[in-house]
């Protein structure tokens, strides 16, 4: 799913999804060029659009990320985070502007984008998972029995993912051209059935609570028709409350087909829709209020469960 605020302008690059059948390996990801800390124009298509540094950034580590797997994949080398990480500065650097910005200041960047990505292996009937991460995107587990369950932590000061959506913290760590970054990992294995979901912040940024979006991911599951028409109504549900960009890659291991896929989390969604829908469209905003966070204390134990630690995750 890919949905751009301003038609011909989103700064999140397309979804990144590669499948190895031979192997049984891929990566999942998505990439979101940072607008504020890379608003100014570095570039003009060939149409004459301008393109600014978050929109090329997204986009530059989007085939960066593709690139390293592929090469790494042919020629069985590990698949080292510091690979990964170097190959994104190398990359970014060289994508650099030969003229530099005249806006200036502690919080630009050039060529600023998160990343959020899962590269995995399915053996046994268990799929091994490493979540690859740099700012604000996220990478998660969902499972019919465990709901939506996050493998990465923001980079960003504040921790509670509730009061992420009430403050909208500023990221301590993004991939960019001219500072250094880190890309966090965090390796997982899961029991099948599973699906890896990768989502950019305008996802699951601008709901009420964290168990929102969950609700709208199979919210949208279930009246869907097959995989195309599932993406257009998600897209079309996150577009009528984000104030962003917004992408989101999936891949689903175990299950049939889509029927299967609706069958299985046909149970997880009249729970969701039972526990945490009720009391969001009060109008009183102290009731409402208490209602997102005994929602988000019911919620929160479940999807932080694989989620890494504090020390892992900075």
């Amino acid at each position: 799913m890919w949905s751009e605020r301003r038609v011909g302008l989103g700064e999140d690059a397309e979804p990144l999804l590669v499948h190895h059948g031979p192997t049984r390996e891929g990566v999942v990801g998505v990439f979101d060029g940072a607008g504020g800390a890379g608003a100014s124009i570095v570039a003009v298509s060939r149409t004459g659009v301008p393109r600014t540094g978050a929109w090329v950034g997204s986009r530059t580590a989007r085939r960066c990320v593709e690139g390293w797997f592929l090469e790494r994949l042919e020629d069985r080398k590990p698949f080292e985070v510091e690979s990964l990480r170097s190959s994104l500065a190398a990359e970014l650097a060289r994508a650099r502007p030969r003229v530099p910005s005249r806006i200036l200041g502690s919080m630009r960047r050039m060529l600023p984008s998160t990343m959020a990505a899962v590269r995995y292996r399915v053996e046994d009937g268990r799929v091994e998972c490493e979540a690859l991460w740099a700012g604000d995107s996220r990478a998660y587990a969902l499972t019919p029995g465990g709901g939506l369950q996050a493998l990465t932590r923001d980079h960003t000061v504040e921790t509670d993912a509730l009061e992420q959506l009430v403050q909208d913290p500023p990221l301590t760590n993004m991939l960019c051209a001219d500072r250094d970054f880190t890309v966090e990992s965090h390796a997982v294995s899961l029991d099948g059935p599973c699906v890896l979901v990768c989502a950019t912040d305008g996802c699951f940024g601008y709901v009420d609570t964290p168990s929102d979006f969950e609700r709208h991911l199979l919210g949208t599951l279930m009246e869907s028709e097959d995989e195309g028409d599932w993406a257009a109504r998600l897209a079309a549900r996150v577009s009528g409350y984000t104030g962003d960009d917004a992408s989101l890659c999936l891949a689903a291991f175990g299950f049939s087909g889509l029927g299967e896929l609706r069958e299985r989390f046909g149970d997880r969604l009249r729970e969701l829709e039972g526990r945490y829908a009720a009391g969001a469209e009060d109008d009183d905003p102290a009731a409402r209020r208490r209602w997102r966070e005994r929602a988000w204390r019911d919620y929160r134990e479940g999807y932080e469960l694989l989620m890494p630690s504090l020390e892992e995750g900075r």
